[in-house]
């Protein structure tokens, strides 16, 4: 047909160019010889184009698999077709039967409504209790992988046949469904999915495939989904569960469900169980209360989820699940067709899973199942929506608050800086009076104005100070009105001009910073409300009088994605990446603090950087450090120690743009970005003293600290007792970006997987 095509195409364009011979009718152009004839006097045939040989199965980075039919026969077995091709789309004609698992469920109904219902899987194995508190065999959902049942057909296609008969379930595991008040049933009018899983290649798929037997229907039948695999992955980055093959939500509850239990801690393994009381992990009223929360799992291994700590508000359920009614103004999810069930269809499986401590034999009179739940919990009920119920009251309270800075006045070397802000309710559009108003009036409200510099990189030289924070000022205290809603007040110290010890000017761009929390009355108690950093940035000196920003190396939304609201210091500082690196910068550290901490670091260290690059790479890089990273609190109160058991990174912590822009974290480094100081010296306040860490050194040597990394950093120009000096000069120079610089053979990029 092709061949065909192409002769077409060739003769139609011998006839545009007879066309074309001009009026005479002649079959050339003036002047031009015919060409001699092809041999044979026929038009070849083009070459073929052989086609692209297989994929190697086992070296595939990619996989795409898809389900394409599912039929249940004769005996009852359901049999699956199904295609595999790696990610260019180029077939994988060599998997084998070892490299697959099966799982088969249907989804049975719900006294709630057509909204609701929970899978129930037909493979399933009895676990007995070996180890743990549990003293019951269980009934365990599990996968097949029946050799006999295996068709390659050689083209990327297959058939699996399960070994399973939907109606021919094995004796003891009926028996066993039965004691536990499960429905093995076979029941051909619901819903059934067929997932897979493939193991043995780099790359991951779980395809699904949700048909209703009795019919073949593939459109418009009942299928349960509450939360979306790409909503966990913004955290999880990715969701990859029992040894990486399990990745997608669809596959995860045709096994996690109310039919399957762990024998050992003969607790629930449903997903909205499990899931539920591993992100509350240490905040289970039965961890609080000195219990535990453990799930045995493969070959008994024990899995302690006691220590979690959830990186964010709890009662924030639609950053997990959230459909048409709960999805507000969060466009960043993704909807789900049952996402609102958590607001709309309360039972006491997924209440109960945090708020465990509730008796449902004796709640509201007695609760034996879950029919009565949404009379109370609902929209005038007598206990209120669930939706209002897991309101996060000062977030709630955060919306009518809106810090901004209109104007940074007087801000060259030697002046003090006149900073313009306002406060305002972004709902009414009306400034907050905050000499008279009661959210600025009340004990314990709070605002402080703040200046740093420079923003090439903070250092704040000059703030007579013995750390190097930004300089701050009470704007409740000091503040004048300026007659429009917006308020001025003058910085207590004047921009360093070099004239006044340590003798250093500041020069190039500044910040300024607003921060603090008013207070508003919540359920009949004050509260403190963060109200959110702002920021402005002003010149110092700069040539043209334009402000030169801070560099942009992470955004505030990657925080977010995971953390929600990211408040610290109090709920003083919320939100703002300009604000807290303007004191989390390379030579601050907690030296002051650590001389009076009520519980002494074990690190042996006089002093720890509070470099934000620095900082949060050890906070975060708690699992792979071979040295936890501690650091002493606010007036020495608290030493926090930042091992694995405080500090669980729930995603992939080589994926740099989980938090970094695109280029904020690749090599070289800005030649602004300072070395970061870990011995301040003995004048505190003058950093030409400081002992420094090369920077690209201290970066990666944050997370990787062990000797040999160190070692690797050393013998290519990493430096970790040198001064700014020596960088400045040449003397120190780091060779970093040789190897691991953007397009470089080892590009950070490249072995961090980013790209």
């Amino acid at each position: 047909m092709a061949t065909h095509l192409r002769t077409c195409l060739l003769v139609g364009l011998l006839g545009l160019l007879v066309a074309c011979g001009g009026g005479g009718g002649g079959n050339r152009a003036a002047g031009v010889d015919p060409g001699p004839p092809p041999p044979g006097g026929a038009v070849p045939p083009p070459p073929e184009v052989p086609p692209p040989s297989p994929s190697p199965y086992a070296e595939a980075e990619e996989l795409r698999a898809f389900i394409t039919n599912v039929i249940v026969n004769e005996s009852d077995q359901a049999e699956v077709d199904f295609q595999l091709t790696d990610g260019d789309g180029v077939a994988i004609t060599d998997l084998e039967v070892d490299n697959i698992r099966f799982v088969i469920s249907k989804l049975q109904g719900s006294p709630l409504g057509n909204l609701t219902g929970t899978w129930q899987s037909y493979v399933n194995r009895i676990e007995q209790p070996g180890v743990g508190p549990g003293t019951e065999a269980r009934l365990q959902a599990t996968y097949e992988r029946n050799e006999d049942g295996f068709t390659n057909n050689g083209d990327g296609t297959y058939r699996y046949q399960f070994a399973t008969s939907l109606t021919d379930l094995e004796q003891d595991i009926l028996d066993q469904a039965a004691s536990e008040g499960l429905d093995l049933s076979y029941e051909p009018d619901r819903t059934h999915r067929v997932a897979i899983q493939f193991d043995g290649a780099p790359g991951k798929a779980n395809p699904n495939y949700d048909w209703v037997p009795a019919t073949g229907a593939t459109e418009g039948v009942f299928s349960m989904d509450i939360a979306a695999t790409e909503n966990c992955n913004r955290c999880h980055d990715p969701l990859a569960i029992h040894g990486g093959g399990r990745i997608e939500i669809e596959y995860c509850v045709t096994c996690h469900n109310a039919g399957s239990t762990d024998a050992n801690s003969a607790n629930t393994v449903d997903m909205k169980v499990m899931v539920h009381k591993i992100h509350m992990g240490r905040n289970l009223p039965s961890v609080q209360e000195g219990g535990e929360y453990a799930i045995w799992g493969f070959r008994d291994s024990k899995h302690d989820y006691s220590h979690v700590a959830y990186p964010q508000d709890i009662r924030n359920c639609v950053n997990c699940h959230v459909g048409t009614g709960t999805i507000g103004d969060r466009t960043d999810l993704v909807l789900t067709s049952q996402g609102d069930n958590w607001a709309q269809v309360p039972t006491r499986a997924a209440c109960g899973s945090c708020h465990e401590n509730v008796n449902f034999d004796r709640h509201a009179g007695g609760q034996p199942d879950d029919s009565n739940c949404a009379s109370c919990h609902a929209t005038g009920g007598i206990a209120g929506s669930v939706e209002d119920s897991h309101l996060i009251p000062i977030q709630e309270a955060r919306k009518l608050f809106l810090a901004e800075i209109t104007d940074v006045d007087n801000s060259s070397p030697g002046e003090q800086p006149m900073i313009s802000f306002k406060v305002s309710n972004p709902q009414t559009g009306e400034a907050y009076d905050i000499m008279n108003d009661p959210e600025f009036t009340s004990d314990g409200a709070r605002l402080a104005v703040g200046m740093a510099w420079s923003t090439s990189d903070y250092e704040n030289t000059g703030n007579g100070s013995d750390n190097a924070s930004q300089v701050q000022t009470d704007a409740l205290a000091n503040a004048s009105a300026n007659g429009d809603g917006s308020f001025t007040v003058t910085m207590p110290l004047a921009i360093p001009d070099g004239s006044i010890a340590p003798n250093i000017a500041a020069t190039g761009s500044g910040v300024a910073t607003v921060e603090g929390h008013p207070v508003v009355e919540i359920d009949g108690e004050p509260e403190e409300v963060p109200v959110g950093d702002a920021t402005r940035f002003f010149s110092i000196d700069e040539a043209d009088g334009s402000a030169v920003a801070r560099r942009e190396s992470v955004t505030i939304e990657n925080c977010l994605t995971c953390h929600g609201s990211l408040v610290l210091h109090g709920g003083n500082r919320a939100d703002n990446i300009d604000s807290c690196v303007s004191c989390h910068n390379p030579r601050n550290t907690d030296r002051d603090v650590r001389e009076i901490a009520a519980n002494p670091p074990t690190d042996g260290k006089q002093e720890e950087s509070i470099d934000f690059k620095t900082m949060v790479h050890g906070i975060h890089a708690s699992a792979m450090r071979e040295n936890a990273l501690q650091v002493v609190g606010f007036r020495g109160f608290t030493t926090y120690v930042y091992d694995e058991e405080h500090v669980q990174y729930p995603g992939d912590l080589s994926n740099c743009v989980t938090c970094h822009t695109q280029d904020g974290y690749k090599l070289p480094l800005a030649s602004s970005v300072l070395g970061t100081s870990i011995d301040t010296g003995d004048e505190r306040q003058d950093p030409t003293d400081d002992m420094v860490t090369t920077p690209a050194t201290a970066v990666c040597a944050s997370c990787h600290d062990d000797a040999l990394a160190k070692s690797h950093m050393e013998s290519n120009g990493g430096n970790f007792s040198t001064s700014q000096a020596a960088i400045d000069s040449g003397e120190v120079i780091e060779e970093c970006a040789v190897c691991h610089g953007s397009g470089r053979n080892s590009d950070v990029a490249k072995v961090h997987g980013v790209e």
